[in-house]
């Protein structure tokens, strides 16, 4: 199936996404906060900008979208320029490796969160991270 809008629409619309203070990012974001976890987002000073980190902790928190890091269960290549967003969704896949293999190092605990179980379980995600949290 080719494109349904024009080089230029399509540049604007891939402009547009996001790479911070995502939907998904806030709701999480939103959730720990209305239980008392306070946090630093998007922190530079940590390799791999976690989206949420807890230095104290030693927790770095990742909110993967489904398409961009290749979800197991939601992973869809694009018919259009394949080859192109093949390499790109397995580069960001091996970077999220990288990153998680640089924390264990250091002795942190990484959560990644799917969109998905967002979507559709927020309060059981937020369960999930608060249980690394605590430990």
């Amino acid at each position: 199936m080719s494109d349904t809008v024009n080089k230029k629409k399509r540049s604007e619309i891939m402009r547009a996404v996001k790479g911070s203070d995502t939907k998904l990012e806030i709701r999480v974001r939103s959730a720990l906060w209305a239980k008392d976890y306070r946090y630093r987002k998007n922190c530079g000073k940590l390799f791999g900008r976690p989206d949420i980190s807890f230095k104290k902790h030693k927790v770095v928190i990742f909110v993967d979208s489904c398409f961009w890091h290749k979800c197991p269960k939601h992973t869809r290549i694009p018919k259009t320029h394949s080859h192109f967003w093949r390499l790109k969704i397995n580069r960001n896949s091996q970077r999220d490796k990288e990153v998680n293999a640089y924390y264990k190092k250091k002795k942190w605990k990484v959560v990644r969160i799917w969109e998905h179980e967002i979507q559709n379980n927020l309060p059981k995600a937020i369960k999930r991270i608060i249980s690394f949290i605590e430990k």
